[in-house]
């Protein structure tokens, strides 16, 4: 590591050091192809990517999400504020990159509308992050900003994660 780099470092909080590392290109990547490259490029510009905290009225159906298993045991729920939805999206980001998840997933993480929902269970804030796979500019774009989808059949894809405030980790993770 340079001294520029490490200066960085000791400059960021823990969280902004680990969002740092997971953004530094791997020792060990295979170099991507022309390909892999284009493929990337166009699943930027088709797909719309974004962190959102859903709204109370979201929860009036329950917690409907697309992935094959959904948490159980809620007792009740509660909206993220946007402040944590960013502090726990760079650290899903980065766990998802640490262990591999990433590659079980046909785009990019970011790539996703990531809806962030907080149910309790057992007396412990839990949240459910609902990731969808949706068109820019689409209705169902705008319609994962503000509720669960009414349908899973029209997403391109989908998958979900859950996180526990009290212990800080992440739970569970079920891919469409």
């Amino acid at each position: 590591m340079n001294n520029e780099r490490l200066a960085l470092f000791f400059s960021l909080s823990v969280l902004g050091a680990a969002a740092l590392f997971a953004a530094l290109p791997s020792a060990h990547a295979a170099p991507l192809t022309q390909d892999e490259i284009r493929a990337r490029k166009l699943a930027a510009r088709r797909f719309e990517g974004a962190a959102v905290s859903l709204p109370d009225s979201a929860f009036a159906g329950g917690l409907r999400v697309c992935a094959r298993e959904t948490p159980s045991g809620i007792n009740g729920y509660w909206r993220v504020p946007a402040k944590i939805v960013d502090l726990v999206d760079a650290q899903l980001l980065a766990h998802l990159r640490k262990g591999d998840l990433d590659k079980r997933l046909p785009f990019a993480p970011k790539l996703y509308v990531r809806q962030y929902a907080g149910f309790v269970r057992d007396g412990v804030r839990m949240i459910y992050v609902n990731a969808l796979l949706v068109e820019k500019g689409s209705p169902a774009a705008a319609a994962a900003k503000k509720a669960f989808p009414a349908s899973c059949a029209s997403l391109s894809g989908s998958w979900g994660i859950q996180f526990d405030t009290k212990t800080k980790q992440f739970l569970g993770f079920s891919k469409n």
